[in-house]
């Protein structure tokens, strides 16, 4: 059993398991048959002689008698028995004989190897092993004239022939039903399991070629084997996505450190062989300290994005105040006043959200962050949370989000040009590259509205921007 496929051992025991049900209910059909066949003979031969009981009349004057045709006159005791023509003898496998008290035979279809002079008195019909021969014998006494009987016969040969026949049927049609039984299960069988061979085809086929983007086809259907199917494109889904991230982190990683790594190598060089002085030696490792902390800053923005993206990076929603939580963060934000630019606020108070805090502070420091680094000198920068009214809504917004409130961070900075509109969400965009070069900070490579993005996302917010080129910026969060 070891050694046989999937597909052998479903046929088999399919095969087997009918195999046994049809034993089983020809057995069951035998049995209750031969009862059935039993009980109607013995029904058929009491009422036979029950009816032929009705027949018989007797009379003490043989002038009293109407005479009738074919009518049988029997001379009994000091009278006479009248047997109406419609006593049956003998019908359907049916001996019916009229006897005196002392088994001596007086009418009727008498069976010659029954015992003479005896007297059974069944009350019900019985069964007796004549000569080997079975007979089933019912006998009754008549009210008038006492003394009489009447006892009736049937073979039960006429039952034992017909479960003859069945044997017979049932030895030749039990192969038949085995045969057809195991075509139909290697039929069903095959059938259920040509999408298996499809999936261990396609399944190979993937991991020869390397080619994560194929999905196993197998058709339309709702059984385990197409659910099976499901899971498996759903897996490919994800490998497919882990792998196009961890390409795309690689690609990103190498090309955003080329820059850092090419200008600590040149300080290095320079420290090593050009440093005449201690202030030269000291310049060239600032340098080198500041461009590995952007290399750090950056590797960890790069990994916490890579997160994101993959659905790795823990979501911790809780229950929070964001007015008190948002004012917080631009407070934290004002005191930083780059360039002379200034923050307000103005936040409606007791906005209760579920939220992860730390992407919410992470998505509200960029925001304004991003409007520090594109705002123009002595700016300013503003941060709201109101409640929406009711046509207020982002665009395309489906009614069923039931949006309540709006966050925006507005900025009076450069702007954004309508072509690069929808490219600020990209990774390593910048509108202005010369806002961010030398910069510290994560955000200087391009991808804070790219979390921003994300983020939202992951919380189900949408977000809307609205800018004109020279005068500035305002980003909308809906909640």
């Amino acid at each position: 059993m070891k050694n046989l496929t999937i597909k052998k051992k479903i046929t088999l025991w399919f095969s087997l398991a009918l195999l046994f049900i049809i034993l089983i209910s020809e057995g069951i059909t035998f049995v209750f048959a031969n009862r059935v066949l039993n009980e109607n003979a013995e029904e058929r031969l009491i009422d036979q002689v029950r009816q032929n009981s009705e027949e018989i009349e007797f009379f003490t004057d043989f002038d009293d008698i109407e005479r009738e045709e074919n009518d049988h006159f029997v001379e009994y005791g000091d009278g006479w028995l009248d047997i109406d023509d419609d006593f049956v003898s003998y019908q359907n496998g049916i001996s019916t004989e009229l006897m005196d008290s002392n088994g001596k035979y007086l009418f009727g279809s008498s069976l010659e190897d029954f015992p003479e002079n005896k007297i059974f008195t069944f009350t019900e019909a019985g069964l007796l092993d004549m000569g080997g021969q079975k007979y089933y014998v019912f006998e009754m006494p008549l009210s008038s004239p006492e003394g009489l009987w009447l006892r009736g016969y049937i073979s039960n040969s006429e039952n034992m022939n017909i479960m003859y026949h069945f044997v017979r049927i049932s030895i030749w049609l039990i192969p038949i039903l085995a045969i057809l039984t195991l075509l139909g299960g290697y039929v069903i069988t095959h059938r259920s399991l040509r999408p298996v061979a499809a999936i261990v085809n396609s399944a190979e086929q993937i991991g020869r070629s390397g080619d994560l983007s194929q999905r196993l086809d197998i058709g339309e259907g709702k059984d385990e084997i197409h659910q099976l199917a499901d899971t498996f494109n759903g897996m490919f889904d994800r490998l497919e996505k882990n792998f196009e991230a961890e390409k795309q982190f690689t690609s990103d990683v190498s090309h955003e450190l080329r820059t850092p790594t090419a200008v600590i190598m040149a300080q290095s060089e320079y420290a090593l062989e050009l440093a005449e002085n201690e202030e030269e030696y000291r310049e060239s490792f600032e340098v080198i300290h500041r461009q590995s902390k952007l290399m750090n800053d950056m590797i960890n923005q790069l990994l916490f994005f890579s997160r994101l993206e993959l659905g790795t990076q823990r979501v911790n929603i809780e229950s929070v105040d964001i007015s008190e939580l948002s004012e917080q963060i631009a407070l934290e934000q004002s005191l930083l006043r780059t360039n002379g630019i200034s923050v307000e606020t103005a936040i409606v108070k007791d906005v209760i959200k579920n939220v992860d805090v730390s992407l919410f502070t992470r998505m509200l420091n960029n925001l304004i962050g991003n409007a520090y680094k594109y705002g123009k000198h002595d700016g300013h920068i503003k941060v709201s949370l109101e409640k929406l009214g009711e046509d207020e809504h982002p665009s395309g917004d489906d009614v069923t989000h039931h949006f309540t409130h709006v966050l925006s961070v507005i900025d009076d900075g450069i702007g954004i040009s309508e072509e690069n509109l929808d490219r600020i969400w990209n990774r390593f965009f910048q509108a202005d590259t010369s806002r961010t070069e030398g910069t510290e900070d994560g955000n200087g490579i391009g991808l804070g509205l790219s979390m921003v993005k994300q983020i939202s996302t992951i919380m189900g917010f949408e977000i809307d921007v609205e800018s004109s080129e020279g005068e500035g910026t305002a980003f909308h969060i809906y909640l």
